[in-house]
């Protein structure tokens, strides 16, 4: 029931930023758009979205600290398995699965694959609000961008903070607060314990500067990478006489879309988002919404395409992972070595 409500208000979101972003559009303007797209540029496109597929599962076994239980071949896979299930269940279930899939192996368990997955989306976030805040100079931005971008970064600070204390005193505060969380039932197991140190420890690497600084590094590639295919998809379109300011700040305005709770892929938040965007430079609405369409719809289908690649590869039930992440709600709290791998019940029948 949870699960059912939950879809229906983010359809109902999804309809109604689709209905803002399509709203006086010319639909024979569309046609031809989408008619004389030059779609040779797809091809770099495509082979984009996979490279900073890899990029990001470069970083996050560098997050993970290179565990030797993870190849960076599995962590790729994963990565696309994680945006598979983003794009087709709501509440962002791939960071669910992804986090599930990876705390089976690393040795820190689901609290080590959590903390990552944290750090990631900080980071992704302070990326947005920093190219945000280059682009202040260049172009006025309406109100609700800059106060949205205001509010997420001061989050993402705050909360790359918190994850900083956790790093520096987080095990020897769990080891103060089970003095007295231990004698409670259930909350008090030492398997939660051990969850929650794990947890923190995954956090260190916020600490280590010659670890932290690969991973600004591989977080700087990655913005690069969309704001790239952000603006190859413009000469699809027939916009390359736009700047790449425009391309940048697509990237922000989608960015920053992908907070507001809505249908799996997000579609509708993007697209208003990325009509908003382009408005400031004067591009009219229908060609807007079919720049937007068209790189919405071709980064999902693209990473929808590799998810499934990464089900096959790593032998995984698409059925069965579905049910543990919906049915769950999330990974529960144990750790790897709970069960054997061998007799995982998500990998596929022979």
């Amino acid at each position: 029931m949870k699960n059912r409500i939950r879809l229906g208000i983010g359809l109902s979101v999804s309809f109604l930023f689709l209905y803002l972003a399509m709203r006086g559009i010319d639909w024979p303007q569309l046609w031809e758009l989408f008619r004389s797209g030059n779609y040779i540029y797809l091809i770099p496109v495509f082979l984009l979205i996979a490279i900073i597929s890899g990029i990001r599962a470069i970083r996050w076994h560098l997050l993970m600290e290179r565990d030797p239980n993870l190849t960076l071949t599995e962590v790729f896979h994963l990565i696309n398995i994680g945006y598979l299930f983003n794009n087709i269940l709501p509440a962002k279930a791939g960071e669910g699965a992804r986090g599930y899939l990876a705390g089976r192996k690393v040795s820190g368990g689901l609290g080590q694959a959590v903390s990552t997955l944290l750090i990631e989306r900080l980071l992704d976030v302070l990326s947005v609000v920093v190219l945000l805040a280059m682009l202040l100079p260049l172009i006025e931005l309406p109100t609700w961008a800059v106060r949205g971008g205001m509010f997420l970064g001061g989050a993402a600070i705050a909360g790359m903070a918190a994850l900083l204390a956790v790093a520096r005193v987080g095990p020897r505060a769990v080891d103060w607060l089970w003095r007295w969380v231990g004698r409670l039932p259930l909350v008090g197991h030492p398997k939660v314990k051990e969850g929650l140190t794990h947890l923190a420890e995954g956090c260190a690497v916020l600490t280590h500067a010659r670890r932290l600084i690969p991973v600004l590094f591989t977080t700087a590639a990655i913005w690069l990478g969309y704001a790239t295919i952000n603006r190859l998809m413009m000469h699809v379109f027939g916009m390359q006489g736009l700047p790449l300011t425009a391309a940048v700040l697509v990237l922000c305005f989608t960015g920053l879309s992908m907070v507001v709770p809505s249908s799996p892929g997000a579609i509708g938040p993007f697209e208003w988002a990325g009509v908003q965007a382009l408005a400031l430079f004067a591009v009219e609405q229908s060609a807007a919404f079919g720049y937007t369409l068209g790189l919405h719809l071709f980064t999902n289908l693209t990473l929808i395409a590799l998810g499934i690649v990464g089900l096959i590869s790593q032998g995984l039930s698409y059925g069965r992972l579905t049910q543990v992440v919906t049915e769950t709600n999330g990974p529960s709290p144990i750790t790897p070595h709970d069960v054997p791998i061998t007799s995982d019940p998500l990998e596929r029948a022979p």
